[in-house]
């Protein structure tokens, strides 16, 4: 089966914002340790690390979100999906994708003229000596919500088309 090439470019962009949002968690993680180390034995922690860190788990969780939905990767309980006949079982997954859908565009709705407001006076957190910049992370909610909004949309089809997606089984 031949993948369109917008589908293609799709994935790839789903991927790749996963891979950043990997080497931003290893990031973080270093400059945590670096944060605690220089407190616990320097008496002296890096300025704005606090800030830093909570505006990143906003962006790294935005840049994963849509290719960890992709792969099955979230959280999922089956328990009464796995009791349920097969029609309703579809009906359920066919309602949960058009709720996901719908949830995620409303982001995606609602964040943007936050973002663009965020981009236009040059959004920041924090005070000096660091003051860390947040329109770009407003922008990666939008694109993050956006591609879980049109992942859900494919998985729509997918239900309805009859290839259900099926998650990653658990070993034993």
């Amino acid at each position: 089966m031949k993948v369109h090439s917008g589908l293609r470019l799709f994935h790839w962009t789903m991927a790749a914002l996963n891979m950043i949002g990997a080497v931003w968690v290893a990031l973080i993680m270093v400059l945590i340790t670096v944060d605690v180390t220089g407190r616990a034995f320097f008496d002296s922690p890096l300025f704005g690390v606090p800030e830093i860190v909570k505006i990143s788990v906003v962006g790294l969780v935005w840049c994963m979100m849509a290719h960890t939905l992709k792969v099955g990767a979230h959280l999922r309980s089956t328990i009464l999906l796995d009791r349920m006949p097969p029609r309703l079982r579809k009906a359920v997954e066919i309602l949960s994708c058009v709720l996901g859908v719908a949830m995620f565009a409303l982001i995606v709705y609602s964040g943007w003229n936050n973002m663009i407001d965020a981009w236009q006076i040059k959004e920041f957190e924090g005070e000096d000596p660091v003051r860390v910049p947040t329109y770009p992370i407003r922008s990666l909610v939008i694109i993050g919500a956006a591609l879980t909004s049109l992942q859900f949309l494919i998985m729509l089809f997918e239900q309805i088309r009859g290839k259900a997606f099926l998650p990653p089984q658990e070993e034993a």
